[in-house]
């Protein structure tokens, strides 16, 4: 062990995982739709943003397949 090591303190999170068991908040967490869906509850303004960008993602979609003969 270095000095700077050895004068670091060690940092344990409560998330830590105690002998490799996982609880189903655990997995879902691992989950990037589970943290937009989180980040989403706590801003207005990201919720607007994806339901915007959704939107103008469909109607994209529906021009192509328009403009395909479909």
């Amino acid at each position: 062990m270095t000095v700077n090591q050895a004068d670091k303190p060690e940092t344990i999170t409560s998330k830590s995982v105690v002998h490799g068991k996982f609880c189903l908040m655990d997995i879902l967490e691992m989950e990037t739709y589970f943290a937009l869906f989180q980040s989403m509850r706590r801003s207005k303004t990201l919720t607007t943003m994806v339901i915007i960008g959704s939107v103008l993602a469909a109607v994209f979609v529906l021009f192509l397949f328009k403009m395909a003969g479909h």
